[in-house]
């Protein structure tokens, strides 16, 4: 009867893991729309697109200066350069992560995903060009679409060079002390198992079946090994375990919740982590309730 009671509470357990638990999987659309989330909340996204807007509004390219007054112009550019960039990332950071899950695809496969998301960006651009000025005086959707696929393939693997370099860089500073400051933590382990891109301040890990979910400030991917490898990995960061299949970073709790009468840590990505009962005083030690 006993063993009967233990199963079924860890049964419980995990089902509320998985229950709780936003984006574990890490499917290709659950990444993508990650993604389009965190860039929706940078502000150089937001001032990127607000100065190409600008500019592109001012200069008046393909005909706009004279067939559109300055507001109208503003206008057209915005919501082309908003729709069409949008298009555009969804589609190959979609493709990314169904092709290349572990963040390493080459710079043709990129080149690839940039044509193939040419072909919804193209039908955007038509469709907003013929919303504005009518049907037979603008380009023609083929045309127009083979242009975007063009375009799309060049610049597609070139903002992810940069956007990877980027990254390194981001890494590489956060990995160097300040001079004249001593190194008061050391860089976890745990980080070189992910691609650079996602090597950002360690958030938690999660258990599912053989794989540890690790998450980063920058997102995160599935890795096959133990959690309690994982967590010895972790060395230079503060935090504890508070579930079997659980552990957090102090510094990435954002606050605690109850559901069901049941104790949740929210972290600062909006994710919800049981605490166990067995763990609930170290949690209340660690000052996290």
């Amino acid at each position: 009867m006993d063993i009967h009671l233990r199963v079924t509470r860890v049964r419980s357990d995990q089902q509320y893991a998985k229950r709780r638990i936003p984006f574990v999987a890490d499917s290709p659309l659950h990444f993508t729309m990650r993604e389009l989330q965190r860039l929706f909340i940078t502000p150089h996204f937001w001032a990127a697109l607000a100065g190409t807007s600008v500019i592109l509004g001012l200069v008046g390219p393909f005909g706009t200066y004279d067939g559109l007054h300055l507001p109208a112009r503003l206008a057209y550019w915005a919501a082309m350069a908003a729709a069409s960039y949008l298009a555009g990332f969804t589609a190959v950071t979609f493709l990314a992560a169904w092709f290349s899950p572990d963040g390493q695809g080459s710079t043709i496969a990129f080149a690839l995903y940039g044509a193939i998301a040419g072909m919804p960006v193209g039908v955007i651009v038509w469709a907003i060009n013929v919303s504005i000025y009518g049907f037979g005086n603008t380009i023609e959707l083929l045309p127009l679409t083979l242009y975007c696929i063009a375009i799309s393939a060049v610049v597609s693997p070139l903002v992810e060079v940069f956007s990877r370099r980027v990254a390194v860089a981001e890494q590489a500073a956060q990995d160097t002390p300040a001079p004249g400051t001593a190194e008061t933590s050391k860089r976890p382990r745990i980080l070189d198992r992910l691609p650079a891109n996602l090597r950002g301040n360690l958030s938690h890990l999660s258990m599912q079946d053989h794989y540890v979910d690790i998450r980063t400030d920058r997102g995160g991917t599935l890795v096959l090994m133990r959690l309690a490898d994982a967590i010895a990995e972790t060395e230079g960061v503060e935090g504890l375990r508070i579930h079997r299949s659980h552990w957090v970073a102090k510094d990435a709790v954002k606050g605690t919740s109850r559901q069901d009468g049941r104790l949740f840590l929210e972290m600062k990505d909006g994710t919800l982590l049981p605490v166990s009962r067995s763990y609930a005083d170290q949690v209340k030690a660690a000052g996290l309730t």
